[in-house]
């Protein structure tokens, strides 16, 4: 078929389509509202997902964590690494790749005050980068934040109540430091920091990273080396690139996805039910194409026997339904894209607020209860192909239909 023949074709498609044009603006409009609802249904999820690993990765892991080969199965500070010349060598070369690094050693200890204990994580920081990642200075309650030569604690104010500690009062620590030691230590609390999330919130203690080395009996050791890349789509080839630089008997490079699996199984179960509720719209959508195709059909089986009696091939005349169908939801595509895509960005630029109960529930789980709609071009590519396969389905049950035509029942019709 030529260049020549498939434009006369597309034409007569395109002038089938609007001879009943009420019909046809009914069929597209089905078509507008999948494609509106679906999109949305997907901005919503996928940008629930950016915030949900936004808020995780900065109060947690970091997008990538340069760890001892053993730390991540067996947390313990026998699996701390010594940060040499070896690691700071490793992350030279990609210095125009990385934003910053966060150092950290952490570990579980009992603390104390007088008679009351508590399980506490107690992790060693450089309050300056520390502040960079996840803003605990804008946090604190009461007190100030300790400098890297300072040698108070700030611990989180869910354990100060429950241990009835405040600023100037003394923490005991207890816990077991590097190679079996015991850790122990006496510090001020010079400060009082807050977090949403229930969990950091009754249990952080926080030491300048000099001073929890020494408690931890762990000069110059870290439990890992956070990596702040400055493009979050390239982690895992940074991680790839920069774990080729380290010895692989003793250091491990992982991404937040290696580190929070368990994030990572809720987020693709979250996908599979937002895209199972989203094909409920896309059949909604699909069973009007498909009605209104087999209407025009059974309507048009006169004029199909007609022109198959007077030589037009069938592959042609089915060519031109396949047409109508895909043009439907094409038409139907770009509509709801043009017109959902300006109201998904202004929530986008504008988050949806919540409140009541669901934004307790949000902060309950260490989340803003605000969720901005996330416009990723591959949302609205989803919708596209979504509903060409749709309509090319629908399409291919047309052309089976009139390659099975019978001329002479036709034309007596």
């Amino acid at each position: 078929m030529g260049i020549k023949a498939f434009n006369i074709l597309f034409k007569l498609a395109w002038r089938n389509l609007w001879r009943n044009k009420r019909r046809t603006l009914i069929t597209v409009s089905s078509v507008l509202l999948a494609v509106i609802m679906a999109s949305a249904l997907l901005a919503i999820a996928g940008g629930t997902q950016q915030q949900m690993v936004e808020t995780m990765v900065r109060q947690e892991t970091g997008y990538l964590q340069v760890q001892d080969i053993l730390y991540h199965d067996e947390p313990s500070m026998d699996h701390t690494f010594e940060l040499t010349g070896e690691v700071e060598e490793a992350l030279d070369p990609f210095e125009d790749e990385i934003r910053y690094t966060v150092p950290r050693i952490s570990g579980f200890s009992l603390a104390a005050k007088e008679m009351t204990t508590k399980p506490s994580m107690v992790s060693g920081i450089d309050p300056v980068k520390e502040d960079r990642l996840r803003g605990l200075s804008l946090n604190i309650v009461d007190g100030k934040m300790f400098a890297a030569d300072d040698d108070y604690a700030v611990i989180a104010q869910g354990l100060a109540e429950m241990l009835d500690i405040g600023v100037g009062d003394t923490l005991v620590l207890l816990g077991q430091g590097f190679q079996a030691m015991t850790a122990a230590g006496k510090f001020e609390v010079g400060g009082i920091v807050e977090f949403s999330i229930p969990e950091q919130n009754n249990m952080m203690v926080f030491l300048p990273l000099s001073r929890a080395q020494w408690y931890f009996a762990a000069e110059n050791r870290l439990t890992g080396l956070i990596i702040m890349p400055r493009d979050e789509e390239e982690i895992d080839q940074l991680a790839k690139s920069i774990q080729g630089r380290l010895d692989d008997d003793w250091y491990a490079v992982r991404t937040w996805k290696e580190l929070m699996p368990d994030m990572v199984g809720l987020m693709e179960m979250q996908d599979t039910v937002y895209k199972i509720i989203a094909w409920v719209f896309y059949i909604i959508g699909g069973f009007g194409i498909f009605g209104t195709i087999l209407t025009m059909l059974y309507e048009r089986m006169h004029e199909f026997g007609m022109l198959l009696s007077l030589g037009m091939k069938r592959v042609r005349l089915a060519t031109v339904g396949l047409m109508e169908t895909v043009m439907i939801g094409f038409i139907g595509v770009i509509a709801g894209i043009a017109a959902g895509y300006p109201i998904m960005y202004l929530f986008h630029l504008y988050p949806i607020e919540f409140k009541g109960e669901i934004a307790e529930y949000m902060l309950d789980m260490g989340f803003e209860p605000v969720v901005a709609l996330s416009v990723e071009p591959s949302i609205f590519l989803y919708q596209a192909f979504t509903v060409f396969g749709i309509t090319l389905v629908i399409g291919l049950y047309t052309m089976r239909k009139i390659f099975s035509i019978n001329i002479l029942d036709a034309t007596r019709n």
